[in-house]
């Protein structure tokens, strides 16, 4: 055996083997593909991307350069797969910025440095890349050229719609859909934040006493997985309409500070900063596990966490024990980053098939119609979600 061969065998592709095993099962993105690949919509135009580089994520963007597109693309703190990027970054057509290991500091930086690529379209997660855009001088002359663009998540709406931000250019949010919410967020999110809760503890669900924070699409589902795997769970919700269908699905609701004391494990899911402050963590029972499944881990207050700790440690791979004055240990999971992705692969494989093909149809009208539609932000076009839930039923069922 050759010393080629044995260096093949021990250290094996494994970015592309994951990407390949992905695309094994998402026959939708294949036909988009296959369509993209005879028609070319993307010729001659950079896609600038803001979304988790992980093996999903690479099918999407084989299937985006099929269609002629360039693309230059950061991850998220935390969610990167770092042999999916080394492998992303193979490809002619793409280049990947940053790595699992980046801070927040530096994931920003990878968003400028995505801008500076000068895209026509951008495809946001968090809304990222459209926040720089419309706060920073240096992207002014930018923001005349975009094309349109869109944002994937709950949390990118609601920095886009809350926070003043202002573009000339169409914004279609991809989670406005009720196929990306009831699909993706009930059914993906829920089940992939359980599997990646069980990845990095190892702990027993059944019988333990779990609060989940967020009932909206992505809180209702992971509550509803949690209850699934025998969890006692409580339902924290400041909307009273949510409060209440939590509570006709079965679930006890309460006030934070209500169920601190009784509570082993803790989830936030919220998609808004501070939604678990240092107070409320102070009054958690000792023990208690912390993970957050909203988009940034400022969900948890984990400077404040930190300041008040007498200690932290690692005590096993992706968990840190801090521990307060009082004796009492908290476990925080991913360093607070998404759960999901960062102790897991994310969503299923064939919940993502629906949620990029929403992406790729959503870019691609913005390839070619991006300018005629209102600028602002607005629910992906009505057309293109039945479309994509057509195509689900036809591979699913």
């Amino acid at each position: 055996m050759s010393d080629t061969t044995h260096k093949s065998q021990l250290e094996p592709d494994t970015g592309r083997q994951r990407i390949e095993w992905a695309r094994a099962h998402m026959p939708i993105l294949a036909g988009i593909k296959a369509r993209f690949l005879r028609e070319k919509p993307f010729a001659g135009l950079k896609i600038g991307i803001c979304l988790h580089v992980e093996a999903k994520t690479g099918v999407w963007l084989d299937a985006l350069t099929a269609g002629g597109a360039e693309i230059v693309i950061t991850g998220s703190p935390g969610s990167t797969q770092d042999d999916v990027a080394q492998a992303l970054n193979a490809h002619p057509s793409i280049t990947v910025l940053g790595k699992r290991a980046d801070s927040r500091s530096e994931h920003d930086d990878h968003c400028r440095e995505v801008l500076r690529s000068r895209p026509d379209i951008i495809a946001d997660n968090g809304a990222d890349l459209l926040t720089l855009l419309a706060t920073e001088e240096e992207f002014t002359s930018l923001r005349g050229a975009i094309k349109g663009s869109t944002e994937e998540t709950t949390t990118g709406g609601f920095r886009l719609r809350e926070n003043g931000v202002t573009l000339d250019f169409a914004t279609w949010v991809i989670n406005d859909t009720q196929a990306k919410r009831i699909v993706e967020n009930r059914y993906g999110v829920g089940s992939s934040v359980v599997d990646g809760l069980m990845r990095a503890t190892n702990v027993m669900l059944h019988g333990k006493s779990v609060v989940v924070v967020g009932y909206g699409y992505c809180g209702s589902g992971v509550a509803q997985r949690l209850r699934g795997m025998g969890a006692h769970v409580i339902v924290v919700e400041r909307d009273a309409i949510r409060r209440l269908e939590a509570h006709l699905e079965g679930f006890r609701t309460a006030e934070l500070d209500e169920c601190l004391h009784l509570v082993q494990m803790l989830v936030t899911v919220t998609g808004r900063d501070g939604a678990l402050t240092l107070e409320a963590m102070t009054k958690l029972r000792d023990g208690c596990i912390l993970a957050n499944a909203g988009h940034f881990s400022s969900e948890i207050d984990l400077a404040g966490l930190a300041g008040a700790a007498a200690s932290i440690h690692v005590c096993r791979p992706g968990i840190e024990e801090y521990r307060l004055a009082n004796g009492n240990r908290i476990f925080v999971v991913a360093s607070g980053n998404l759960v999901n992705l960062a102790a897991g692969d994310g969503n299923p494989i064939e919940i993502m098939d629906l949620g990029l093909a929403l992406q790729s149809l959503s870019l691609e009208q913005m390839a070619l119609h991006g300018r005629d539609v209102d600028a602002g932000v607005h629910p992906v076009a009505i057309e293109i979600e039945q479309a994509v839930a057509a195509l689900a039923v036809e591979a699913w069922v």
